[in-house]
């Protein structure tokens, strides 16, 4: 995870609803029925931007305002992953999103006033471990704090990898320790 991820920024604004606005409803419905991942990952955050979807790059990041992923956020990840998004950096993040994303292992960095820094496809290098972004249009450098620090009770399952790498690593200590 201390390794650098190289991307553009894609600007969303406040308040952005983890579930309306993260994944439209209409969609919602196909992935609990089993449609591929892959043909349900163009439709992400597309009521904000229809072209996030259909043109992330592995490595781009979501940059957002204040409270992102408010409200149910209960779907969408599993299709940031397909896409390759390399984290989410923003002013603040609601604790639900927080919980998915460390379920998924996404990465997450808050800072206040992020989006008066980033611009819409400025390309930016960051390290997640280090919590530091390093905006290569501007060439700014932006400290960050990490939105699950090691302290945190739900670190352990972010560093492991997100949860079921997590529940394999416990698996396998208890099978260790001859539990």
């Amino acid at each position: 995870m201390g390794d650098m991820i190289k991307g553009k920024a894609w600007k969303f604004g406040d308040n952005v609803d983890g579930d309306s606005d993260f994944f439209p409803f209409k969609y919602f419905m196909q992935q609990q029925s089993g449609v591929p991942t892959s043909e349900l990952a163009e439709h992400v955050l597309e009521n904000l931007n229809p072209d996030f979807g259909k043109k992330a790059q592995k490595g781009d990041f979501i940059v957002a305002g204040k409270n992102f992923g408010c409200g149910k956020a209960h779907s969408g990840y599993k299709e940031l992953i397909f896409l390759g998004i390399g984290g989410v950096i923003a002013d603040s993040v609601a604790g639900g999103f927080i919980k998915g994303c460390v379920n998924e292992a996404i990465p997450v960095l808050v800072s206040d006033g992020i989006m008066g820094k980033i611009s819409q496809d400025d390309k930016l290098e960051v390290d997640f471990k280090a919590a530091i972004i390093k905006n290569l249009t501007t060439n700014e450098t932006i400290q960050a704090e990490p939105a699950i620090k090691p302290n945190h009770p739900l670190y352990d399952i972010f560093e492991a990898g997100g949860y079921v790498a997590y529940l394999k690593k416990k698996v396998e200590e208890s099978k260790k320790k001859g539990g």
